[in-house]
């Protein structure tokens, strides 16, 4: 680079001195009107340079819709053609308006020759001045990229935009060289603009069966698991039927291309898990998929026992609950519980790590919507008592961190208990005391907020 600086400098003052010389050498005119374009080339050089660095630069620095900067390259041209043509009227004495009208027969043949350049060019001014995506977008284009029959479509991060092409890398990591014109005649979906989410889908087949409504329910509180926000949460529907199946779509919202894509794959892999192990069998091209048969699992009376314990129930309530508890297996990544949902049951972690867990925006590794763990859950640990005691919507997010195990205390199973022994109301309400962490609601006495809670359990429970 100090080379390249120092010839550049070289140069400059060698046409310099020659444009001081020449008048001194002979006084034909001709040799003046050389000096003099050579003297005022070099002052308009210089004053382009001195413009593009104090103002353009600064200017343009931000922006990223050219690398070097497509802006910058068709403002400089303009004043140095600018300058040209004041130094040929000024110092030659040659009319523009001569100029070209004379060199009109050579300027179409040279735009004939170069119309793919030209079209490039313009398309590219056009890319420009109206911007669809900018550098670091994802964008989808589909049309005649290659010049073949048919269409296609690519998929890529935005690279470089220069005056002839746009430059895409792939998720393969290749980089495609588009030219503007194909880009201009193609259509462009930016996945990163309009900012903010954007709606994506996924789709699946399953056989038909009575009871599809509990494979929507169980397949959406599985989705949970997605990172999302309340107010765009992923569902499922029954999109159409086909392969004599029904078809089934998972609706997210995603944050920027890559986490989309993300998303899609773990919506895939939970739908592919979870539809299976509740007995509900994929349809492909080749038939529908086999089920592994696995047994119920049953909780054993020590789970039971542990958890009646924790809970300071009496021992006797071991019995009651015996046939009433439920063991559900998880998978990575699965939805549990999900904040504002209803509920009206307890969950114990028997075996694996689950997280409470609510969502923000990131950056890096790249844009999209992440679960922050506000809190882990152990064996042995146990969430839900308010649902299960209040039929309280549920307060938090819970996802599966690793593949677990977990019993779910449904409200039945303590209903028959707790209207045999009423009286045992206050240990329940006790409980709710301890797990808020002794923090009373803004405004409302600690006597206050525990007769709401009576209040509530009784009427959840039908206590009278």
């Amino acid at each position: 680079m100090p080379r390249r600086i120092a010839a550049w400098i070289f140069l400059a003052l060698l046409l310099l001195a020659a444009a001081l010389i020449l008048p001194h050498v002979s006084a034909h005119p001709a040799i003046h009107r050389v000096a003099k374009v050579l003297l005022w080339s070099l002052l308009a050089y210089g004053a382009v340079r001195l413009v593009s660095f104090l103002l353009l630069d600064p200017l343009l620095s931000q922006r990223k819709t050219a690398t070097p900067g497509f802006a910058r390259d068709l403002i400089v041209v303009a004043l140095y053609l600018v300058a040209a043509g004041g130094i040929l009227r000024e110092i030659l004495q040659v009319s523009l308006g001569q100029l070209l009208g004379t060199g009109a027969i050579a300027a179409a043949v040279v735009g004939l020759s170069l119309q793919e350049v030209l079209g490039n060019l313009f398309a590219g001014i056009s890319l420009h001045l109206d911007p669809a995506f900018q550098v670091g977008d994802w964008v989808e284009i589909t049309g005649n990229l290659r010049g073949g029959p048919g269409r296609e479509t690519l998929i890529g991060q935005v690279e470089a935009m220069t005056w002839r092409t746009v430059q895409l890398r792939t998720e393969n990591g290749d980089m495609d060289v588009l030219p503007n014109r194909a880009i201009a005649q193609a259509v462009v979906t930016n996945l990163y603009a309009p900012s903010g989410l954007h709606r994506r889908t996924t789709k699946v087949i399953v056989e038909p069966r009575p009871d599809l409504h509990h494979a929507l329910d169980r397949l959406t509180l599985a989705l949970a698991g997605l990172p999302h926000l309340a107010h765009h949460r992923p569902e499922v529907v029954v999109h159409s039927s086909d392969l004599g199946g029904a078809v089934l779509e998972i609706r997210f919202w995603a944050l920027g291309f890559r986490h989309g894509r993300q998303a899609t794959f773990q919506a895939t892999r939970l739908a592919t898990t979870v539809l299976p192990r509740e007995g509900f069998r994929l349809l492909g091209p080749h038939g529908p998929s086999p089920l592994v048969a696995r047994p119920e699992p049953a909780p054993e009376p020590e789970l039971m026992r542990d958890l009646v314990r924790q809970l300071g129930l009496p021992e006797h309530w071991v019995e009651d609950l015996r046939g009433k508890l439920r063991l559900r297996m998880l998978a990575p990544g699965e939805g549990v519980i999900r904040e504002g949902d209803p509920g009206a049951s307890l969950f114990a972690v028997h075996r694996g790590t689950l997280q409470v867990v609510r969502a923000e925006e990131r950056l890096d590794p790249y844009t999209g919507l992440f679960w922050k763990p506000v809190a882990e859950l152990g064996p042995g640990q146990w969430f839900g008592e308010a649902s299960l005691l209040t039929g309280a919507p549920r307060n938090a997010t819970v996802v599966a961190f690793t593949e677990a195990e977990i019993a779910e205390v449904p409200k039945e199973a303590f209903e028959a208990s707790l209207k045999r022994e009423p009286e045992l109301l206050e240990r329940l309400v006790d409980l709710m005391e301890q797990r808020s962490h002794g923090e009373p609601e803004p405004g409302l006495p600690r006597e206050s907020r525990r007769a709401q809670w009576t209040r509530q359990v009784r009427a959840w429970f039908s206590l009278g």
